[in-house]
């Protein structure tokens, strides 16, 4: 049986994290601060936010809102380079592939590793 290689770029991410789109447009990602009861608990007793607001810049945001489970990484850095013309593509592309291993390193994303390309 050949093994069949599976790019990083090919790979379709998804959501797994919770977001709100700011007054800015800017995307704001939601994280936890615990997920312990008792911990929630105290944090609410002291009137607290519940959540750690992760800002994305620019890119971020235009990355994070087309990511859908459907798009490859490949794809959401060819839609960056469309976005912002003064981005090589190489560049675009090395960008969200950054972002990404960011995301997923972090658990706001999971990976789908449904096209291979062929050998």
């Amino acid at each position: 049986m050949k093994k069949r290689k599976i790019y990083f770029s090919d790979q379709r991410p998804e959501k797994n994290i919770n977001w709100d789109t700011g007054d800015d447009g800017k995307v704001y990602l939601l994280k936890e601060k615990s997920r312990n009861r008792i911990m929630k608990w105290i944090i609410d007793l002291f009137g607290k936010n519940q959540f750690f607001r992760i800002h994305l810049d620019e890119t971020g945001t235009l990355v994070w809102k087309n990511i859908n489970g459907e798009i490859s990484i490949k794809e959401l850095g060819e839609i960056v380079k469309k976005e912002k013309s003064e981005e090589s593509f190489l560049n675009a592309e090395r960008r969200v592939e950054h972002f990404i291993a960011l995301m997923f390193k972090n658990k706001f994303i999971k990976v789908n590793e449904e096209k291979r390309r062929p050998e």
